[in-house]
């Protein structure tokens, strides 16, 4: 694991024991996608924050905070990641995300 990295959550690991396959095409779309342009791992990164926020998908926030962190991102690219879905999504799920960043990057 690398430096910084967490250990994957306990379902996500069960699910790629039941279905190796499936995960490992998951995994092979998503780096198709990721090399398809010209958006650096960090811009990626602090996209996939803000739609993981616009989503509510708090495991999947949590990650591309982390990832987002590990490609350079500062907490304030984040944060703003995060703040440009308001306009989109409304203040209580950005204030949720905001939460999460916030205990995520280990600030109060």
């Amino acid at each position: 694991m690398a430096e910084g990295q967490r250990p994957q959550p306990q379902l996500l690991r069960d699910f790629q024991q039941r279905f190796p396959q499936v995960y490992e095409t998951y995994v092979q779309l998503r780096e198709a996608c990721d090399a398809e342009g010209p958006l650096s791992a960090r811009e990626r990164e602090l996209i996939k924050v803000g739609i993981s926020a616009a989503l509510r998908r708090e495991g999947g926030l949590m990650a591309h905070i982390d990832r987002a962190r590990g490609v350079g991102a500062s907490p304030e690219q984040i944060y703003q990641a995060i703040l440009l879905t308001t306009g989109l999504t409304g203040f209580p799920n950005t204030l949720a995300a905001f939460g999460i960043a916030r205990d995520r990057l280990g600030e109060s």
